[in-house]
């Protein structure tokens, strides 16, 4: 009863981190170390509670692969920090349908934008941090 307690709490503070990354990606374009650690940090606990163990290889990898894409300039740092953070959460099949619902979110934050706020957009770039948060609530909604 405790232990699901805990889970329903940690998923709540997963949720309200995710806004708070989505908020300052779009306002700022800027997703915080400090909230990508809490992230981590929750998610340790999550994954021990609900699959008493932890996911360390994807993660790395997703950092590896991330850091060769911000060094082509395809990716931002905090967008690739952002996913690490977000599998270390998730057991290897549930990482090709995340990137799945990250890929659908990303079109849609992409025509709302161009739709809504074109100049934003054009300007300073698309906030794929709402798309990385939101593909990733729809994963979660999904397997919970």
């Amino acid at each position: 009863m405790f232990r699901e307690g805990l889970i329903i709490f940690l998923n709540i503070i997963t949720i309200v981190l995710l806004i708070n990354i989505s908020w300052s990606d779009i306002k700022y374009r800027i997703i915080a170390n400090k909230i990508v650690i809490g992230l981590c940090l929750v998610f340790i606990i999550l994954t021990g509670l609900k699959y008493e163990t932890l996911f360390i290889l994807t993660p790395l990898f997703v950092l590896l692969i991330g850091f060769l894409l911000f060094t082509l300039r395809i990716i931002g740092g905090g967008d690739v920090k952002l996913i690490a953070a977000l599998t270390l959460s998730l057991p290897n099949d549930q990482i090709p349908s995340l990137f799945f619902f990250i890929t659908f979110s990303g079109l849609l934050v992409i025509i709302v934008g161009f739709l809504f706020y074109r100049k934003a957009i054009t300007d300073n770039g698309v906030p794929y941090g709402v798309a990385i948060s939101l593909g990733y609530l729809v994963n979660m909604c999904l397997y919970s």
